[in-house]
């Protein structure tokens, strides 16, 4: 094989990758999301007993099943210490995560100046409608098996802030402007660091659903 075509070869593969990799890392998901309030007597109660010591000092606090597009979910919205805090259920009563409403400006300086870039370099204009520090269980292997925590120790280790233990995640609805104008409302998880994990497009805008 001569150089020229070896070079054209390589430079081939080279954009062909980055391409795909380009491709990979722009891939969105949708997200539809509708709310339904309910009573405290139709919410799991395995689920009400797990989340007990939230609750008797939790005020405020509501109920509702949030219909996914193909499935549903548990979800309380209560106030518990001067923190505005939804913990959400599988369907079978089992924990999925708990979640902090906050201000951006409550976030870390460092989260603050990562997730700004980010809007920055890949948007004409933006706003952060929602943000929310996500607390998830961690997941650690022992003996080559996935070990993770149980609901009750989940709880328990969010109770005490042990962080540690709790993997921390920042979940931001926003209304965004690309380069070619064109509107768009996504939901975007970004890890402790403040990179970008996941991003959704919002299929129905959780404005009327209902707040605190």
């Amino acid at each position: 094989m001569n150089s020229f075509l070896k070079y054209l070869l390589v430079g081939f593969s080279f954009i062909l990758y980055s391409n795909i990799s380009f491709a990979q890392e722009q891939e969105i998901g949708e997200k539809y999301e509708r709310e339904e309030k309910i009573k405290e007597e139709e919410f799991p109660k395995p689920a009400l007993e797990l989340i007990k010591p939230i609750l008797k000092k939790g005020t405020r606090t509501r109920y509702f099943k949030d219909h996914d597009e193909d499935t549903y979910y548990f979800e309380v919205k209560t106030i518990y210490k001067e923190e505005k805090i939804s913990i959400k259920f599988y369907k079978d009563g089992s924990l999925l995560d708990i979640e902090i409403l906050k201000e951006f400006n409550e976030l870390p300086v460092d989260i603050q100046k990562h997730i700004q870039q980010y809007f920055q370099s890949n948007y004409k204009k933006y706003q952060l409608n929602r943000i929310q520090i996500q607390y998830n269980r961690e997941e650690e292997y022992e003996d080559g098996k996935i070990e993770i925590d149980d609901d009750e120790e989940y709880v328990e280790e969010f109770l005490e802030l042990d962080l540690e233990d709790l993997i921390i995640k920042y979940e931001i609805e926003a209304e965004v402007l690309n380069e070619d104008n064109e509107r768009g409302f996504f939901e975007f998880l970004f890890d402790v660091e403040g990179k970008t994990e996941q991003i959704k497009k919002i299929i129905k805008r959780a404005d009327d659903n209902i707040l605190y």
